[in-house]
């Protein structure tokens, strides 16, 4: 114990202590140096130029009877755009009512559904929560607030699910 109170041991373990720094930090810098960089001839991989553009409206084939559609055109956030679809109906339905009725026709049509969070029970989930699909562009329900819209779908295109 007396040793480590003595002023010259404690200057040389401050002093291995930082040269014990320095040669790590020497040792990062050899190695990160020496890692070859992406060569000349590769590119890095390059980002989209543009977003996918959405699927069109007409993916959606003819409106349910009682009901009509309203595009509100794509929008953009990332690397996909996504069209914004806006759901009419003349009998003062719901939102809810409104998305199911279209989805009921969706299905009709040949659509499928796919539950959302991995739920195995359809009775669990109400239609207006799922989402449905061609194989090619997937629908789900969206707010919109717009006048004389009653619900509003979103429609983007189906990707396989990441492995």
């Amino acid at each position: 114990m007396a040793l480590l109170r003595s002023r010259t041991t404690i200057l040389v373990l401050g002093a291995l202590l930082i040269l014990g720094m320095i040669a790590t930090g020497a040792v990062g810098l050899v190695n990160a140096l020496g890692t070859p960089g992406p060569a000349a001839g590769q590119n890095p991989p390059a980002q989209p130029d543009s977003p996918m553009p959405a699927p069109a409206l007409d993916e959606l084939g003819e409106a349910p009877r009682g009901a009509s559609y309203t595009d509100f055109g794509e929008q953009c956030p990332d690397v996909e755009c996504v069209r914004i679809v806006g759901v009419a109906t003349a009998e003062g339905d719901d939102t809810d009512e409104a998305v199911e009725k279209v989805f009921g026709h969706l299905l009709d049509e040949g659509w499928a559904r796919i539950l959302p969070n991995q739920e195995a029970d359809p009775e669990d989930v109400p239609l207006a929560e799922s989402y449905l699909t061609n194989g090619e562009v997937m629908v789900t329900a969206a707010p919109v607030n717009a006048p004389d819209t009653t619900a509003g779908l979103m429609l983007m295109h189906a990707q396989e699910p990441a492995s």
